[in-house]
């Protein structure tokens, strides 16, 4: 069940942030907390989701699977505006990846928030437009704790998964 919305706007979910909820086994029953059209992935997230060896053809099935069922969409950078420019600059720069830099110029340009759990990413996103609000995976749980969507118990649950993950 969908309980309140504990968002204000979309939210772009970056590749690190869809994997480390992927392999807590998470990503399906968080996505199905937020409203349609809430959560938001970019075409460049999709393509790094199927590269990951191992893991991303059933990571592509499972995101695709989300959007046909309408609590996911997928988001392309406007190539006719300004977003296009700053996927271009941060891509340039070399430090972040396609999926990092298309998600950080749409946010940044559209007025969405951001999942990223990527230090460079966040400081770029914060830098180019300091409105957006970045959440890492840790917050974006504790935020659906907060809200009632999710236990605390299911939220740290969640937590230790991504930690053995990690080898941490």
């Amino acid at each position: 069940m969908v309980g309140q919305m504990p968002f204000s706007r979309r939210i772009i979910l970056d590749n690190d942030v869809v994997s480390r909820l992927y392999v807590a086994d998470a990503l399906e029953k968080v996505a199905l907390l937020f409203p349609p059209g809430c959560l938001c992935i970019t075409e460049q997230v999709l393509e790094e989701a199927r590269r990951w060896p191992a893991k991303g053809a059933r990571l592509a099935n499972l995101l695709e699977d989300l959007e046909r069922k309408g609590h996911l969409s997928r988001v392309s950078v406007d190539d006719s505006s300004e977003e296009v420019w700053a996927y271009a600059e941060l891509t340039m720069k070399g430090q972040l990846g396609q999926g990092e830099s298309a998600s950080i110029a749409i946010a940044c340009s559209r007025g969405f928030d951001i999942a990223t759990d990527d230090a460079l990413a966040r400081q770029a996103c914060m830098s180019l437009n300091p409105d957006v609000t970045v959440f890492g995976t840790g917050a974006l749980l504790n935020r659906l704790v907060a809200d009632g969507s999710l236990t605390r118990a299911e939220a740290d649950a969640f937590q230790a998964r991504i930690r053995r993950a990690r080898g941490h």
